[in-house]
């Protein structure tokens, strides 16, 4: 009998760790495949974004929350969660074939901690951002995403490089106006984009100190 079996008693054994602890694991897994490099990070919306503020409007619905409880679980994965987790995947897929498959690429999408809270996922990117990515690419649409946006202000304050989904640089003032016209599109549909607001006032802090130049809009090499 192997380590591993499907009904076996090592399934079925817990481990009871901390927040931090479960993160060290999680980067050392990683850390796996990068092997001292460092990876290109694709971001794209996944619990939030364009395709959710719509079926905000479309049930009525003022927050995640109600949305879930408005539509059931079993229609909200197929309302937006698949969706959304496929179109993340085919991004870094495409991302992966432009350089061809030179390139280490990770997506958010396929990972899953069943006891972490958002708030929890966001910090365990916002760390691997940090400290394991050479560059972040952004999907169409990211500006509608509360999670997006956060991960371009982290990008950012790090002095990651930031691109569009083609390639092409994206630096802080392009971000912050993009935000600024999704925040503007939201509010004139009577969505009070919160968390969006909150990292648009993340990223206009980051105009102070000077920050390095910018550089002209070249594709990522």
């Amino acid at each position: 009998m192997g380590f591993y079996s499907q009904d076996g008693e090592l399934k079925a054994r817990s481990y009871p760790r901390t927040f931090g602890q479960e993160v060290e694991v999680a980067l050392s897994a990683l850390d796996c495949l990068l092997n001292g490099e460092k990876a290109i990070y694709v971001s794209s919306d996944l619990t939030t974004g364009k395709r959710f503020f719509r079926l905000l409007r479309e049930y009525g619905a003022r927050d995640s929350s109600d949305l879930k409880l408005k539509l059931g679980e079993e229609r909200y994965r197929l309302l937006l969660w698949d969706p959304n987790t496929a179109a993340a995947n085919d991004f870094a897929r495409r991302i992966r074939e432009q350089f061809g498959g030179n390139k280490l690429v990770i997506t958010p999408a396929p990972f899953v901690a069943p006891s972490w809270s958002q708030a929890e996922y966001l910090v365990f990117w916002e760390t691997c951002i940090r400290t394991r990515v050479e560059a972040v690419f952004f999907n169409d649409s990211w500006q509608y995403s509360n999670g997006c946006t956060y991960e371009f202000a982290v990008a950012q304050s790090e002095c990651v490089r930031t691109f569009d989904s083609d390639g092409m640089p994206l630096h802080l003032e392009e971000g912050i106006m993009l935000i600024a016209e999704a925040v503007r599109d939201l509010e004139a549909e009577g969505i009070q984009p919160i968390e969006l607001r909150t990292n648009l006032t993340r990223l206009r802090k980051l105009r102070q100190p000077p920050r390095h130049h910018e550089g002209p809009r070249r594709p990522f090499q």
